[in-house]
């Protein structure tokens, strides 16, 4: 097998080596599932798993990064990663955090400044590392991570319009074998046994409800039994190489009405303009006005925190479609776009899709399942 390099990795890990090297800190410690995933390009599932069984990347962006991991994982993060530096402890022996202290003394950043991720590292590992490095200041470097992870290499995009498309079959397929009788849970497994199939490794959330349970944004499926006449909607994703899908999509178990045919008519009206505006300079913070302004003009409610967000390997990336969202769209970016109205117990209508920001015009990559008008589902 051929030694993997930076230049191998699925994420513009070369991009976050220069962000490390130009920011504040000495060095940065990569703590959480997500970007020591990110970092390495290896998934060690047992961070999730086992709580207490560490996995830590300290790095200054100059020299080779450190992989401080349990011993028993590894064979396999050598077999996976471009990392060529771990160093393992034995669990239940030798604390993780002695470990990297070490480290960063080797490393001669024990009177540095100390990137940590703060959200993530719980508050007795940083205060056993503070103990252990009393000279050292400690900040936050989330900033840095989310910085890099928000540029999609080629590669990422290809995952992600992937993983899109696959849900988006999974999501159609399930609400044609729909039937009168049939209960939210079977829809459930209907749509996880689709999702897997499309490649999937795993089945992220399977947000799908019938009838008046279409009016709550994130009920479990249930035991209700849909009737004619229902609506069906879904907000469900999967994971894909770690990358989240998160699609939305609509169906109605028999004919549509003209009510429905003018909600939804309206709602598409303002979904396609603000994916319109994902364009490079353009803010979350401008596209959220737009879209408040446009819910106002077609009579729609418009209650919520967010119209669409960008993401990876965490559900909500940045930049956000929100009213404090000040990052500017880049070429490069992906993120979503989710028009809706809901009726809590009583109905719901829901669209949601993947935009990929480009020099010009932005490109819908969730093209499988388009919604452009209500699936109906012969009964």
């Amino acid at each position: 097998m051929a030694v993997k390099t930076i230049n191998d990795t699925l994420g513009d890990v070369p991009r976050l080596k220069n962000d490390i090297a130009a920011s504040d800190f000495d060095l940065v410690v990569a703590a959480s599932p997500e970007n020591v995933l990110y970092t390495s390009d290896a998934f060690v599932s047992t961070q999730i798993d086992i709580r207490d069984r560490l996995a830590l990347i300290a790095w200054d962006g100059v020299r080779d990064p450190v992989f401080v991991l349990c011993q028993v994982e590894v064979g396999y993060v050598q077999e996976n990663s471009w990392i060529q530096d771990i160093r393992p402890f034995k669990e239940f022996v030798t604390s993780p955090i002695d470990l990297l202290a070490d480290v960063i003394r080797e490393l001669g950043a024990e009177n540095g400044y100390i990137g940590v991720e703060m959200e993530y590292l719980a508050a007795g590992y940083l205060q056993q590392l503070q103990r252990l490095l009393p000279n050292a200041r400690f900040g936050a470097c989330e900033p840095v991570f989310d910085h890099a992870r928000m540029y999609k290499t080629a590669r990422e995009r290809e995952v992600m319009a992937e993983a899109f498309r696959g849900t988006e079959k999974a999501l159609k397929e399930t609400f044609q074998a729909t039937r009168p009788g049939d209960t939210e849970r079977d829809m459930c497994f209907r749509l996880a046994d689709g999702i897997l199939r499309s490649g999937a490794e795993s089945v992220a959330f399977s947000h799908i409800n019938g009838g008046p349970n279409t009016g709550f944004p994130h009920m479990d499926p249930s035991d209700y039994k849909v009737q004619p006449g229902d609506m069906l909607k879904a907000d469900a994703g999967g994971r894909y190489l770690r990358y989240y899908s998160n699609v939305g999509r609509t169906a109605k178990l028999g004919p549509l009405t003209d009510e429905d045919r003018s909600w939804w008519t309206r709602l598409r009206a303002i979904h396609h303009e603000i994916i319109d505006m994902v364009r490079p300079g353009n803010t979350g913070r401008e596209l959220f006005a737009r879209a408040t302004e446009l819910h106002a003009e077609h009579d729609i409610p418009f209650p919520y925190a967010h119209n669409g967000h960008s993401l990876g390997l965490l559900v909500h990336e940045h930049p956000l479609i929100s009213p404090h969202e000040e990052i500017p769209y880049e070429p490069g970016m992906m993120t979503t776009v989710e028009t809706r109205v809901r009726w809590v117990g009583k109905c719901g209508y829901h669209m949601e899709d993947l935009i990929e920001v480009t020099d010009g015009a932005p490109v819908v990559r969730s093209n499988y399942f388009d919604n452009e008008e209500i699936l109906v589902v012969d009964i």
